[in-house]
């Protein structure tokens, strides 16, 4: 644990004193932002920024606090796909995008956030992995991290930042490559591929950490994981612990020697039942802990101690109501905030139910009960 780094969220994660946690929050759907814009929100989006979930003018309007410095490691695809239309239909498309999925996507499915319907993924089956395997070469020359992205870790250190990273998770990626109902079929058809997948990823990313400079840092890994509905994970503790978990083991093994002691793991849903699993290997921050999926941060808090450490757990539905409903919402969350290790915002992107002003009502109470002057 670095003792000279300034900013909150490393400080509230690491127990260490802060005056208060960070004023954070998530994103927004853009359905959200359009129906501000319509409600008198001051800000100027073109078309194309009010298509994005994450929009960092808008993040500024609100003033949320931005710390820590990202490094992107070299993890693309290399060469991706080409994209192709396969074949027009009225109002979507049937076509192959850079990740190899086939599917058909709709013409609005930013303005109504419609789900493309998947056709086919690239990885069904062992042959097609030793293909797919080539574009994932560990010596691409893609693969070296720019130096000028190395100097402006090496200044935010000395600014006293925190230095985080970002790795696609292992059920995340292997998702990507064969979609849901394939991958589940995999872990019993095929363990050996995707044992191979999860050593050739988590050996992708190892070799991005060690080629850093020595004096480089990494104080947090960020990983997404979406493998949760509300009825629990899509894989068991004991078949995350034999597949799964090795990756997990060598790339937070390798992190830890550049100092990690965080690691956040974005899971939507509610996974309790493999939580222990992350936090074994050093992943010990979850988020978002979306209430309508029946996550209990009081009750995990109880079970893993301070070990765990949380971010998130405000339900959306109270921003819908406004008034005392959000009052509510927040005094519920107390407890939590004044235990430490927890940094409260809402458990996902802003819903388009969510009026502007509610929204504002929301954040001004928000910043209230974390001490935040404004």
């Amino acid at each position: 644990m670095r003792t000279d780094v300034k900013d909150r969220y490393y400080r509230t994660f690491t127990y260490q004193p802060v005056d208060r946690v960070p004023d954070i929050e998530f994103g927004y759907w853009p359905q959200t932002i359009r129906r501000w814009l319509k409600e008198g929100m001051p800000v100027e989006l073109t078309a194309d920024e009010q298509k994005q979930m994450f929009l960092g003018k808008l993040d500024d309007f609100f003033g949320f606090e931005h710390e820590g410095v990202g490094l992107d490691l070299r993890l693309m695809m290399h060469p991706p796909f080409k994209e192709k239309i396969i074949e027009r239909r009225g109002d979507s498309v049937i076509m192959r995008d850079g990740g190899g999925v086939i599917a058909r996507r709709f013409q609005n499915d930013v303005d109504e956030s419609s789900i493309p319907d998947f056709i086919r993924f690239p990885v069904e089956t062992p042959a097609d992995w030793r293909r797919m395997k080539k574009r994932y070469r560990l010596d691409a020359p893609v693969r070296k991290i720019p130096r000028a992205d190395i100097e402006n870790v090496r200044k935010g250190m000395q600014a006293g930042k925190s230095v985080n990273l970002f790795a696609c998770g292992f059920y995340g990626l292997l998702r990507n490559w064969m979609g849901f109902e394939k991958l589940s079929v995999a872990f019993y058809d095929y363990p050996e591929m995707v044992h191979d997948m999860v050593a050739h990823w988590a050996e992708l990313v190892v070799r991005q950490l060690e080629s850093l400079p020595d004096d480089i840092v990494v104080d947090q890994m960020n990983w997404w994981e979406d493998m949760a509905s509300k009825n629990g994970p899509f894989v068991g503790p004991r078949m995350f612990r034999e597949f799964l978990q090795p990756g997990y083991r060598r790339v937070m093994q390798a992190a830890k020697k550049r100092g990690c002691v965080l690691a956040m793991v974005d899971c939507d849903g509610n996974p309790c039942a493999i939580v222990r699993n992350w936090i074994e290997e050093g992943v010990n921050i979850m988020f978002p802990l979306e209430v309508a999926a029946g996550v209990d941060p009081f009750a995990w808090r109880r079970e893993f101690g301070r070990e765990l450490r949380l971010r998130g757990g405000i339900g959306k539905e109270p921003l819908v109501i406004g008034g005392k409903a959000i009052d509510r919402e927040l005094e519920r969350i107390k407890p939590l905030l004044e235990e430490g290790g927890f940094i409260p915002h809402l458990d996902h992107l802003v819903p388009p139910d969510i009026p502007y002003k509610n929204y504002c009502e929301y954040l001004e109470k928000k910043r209230k009960l974390i001490g935040k002057k404004s």
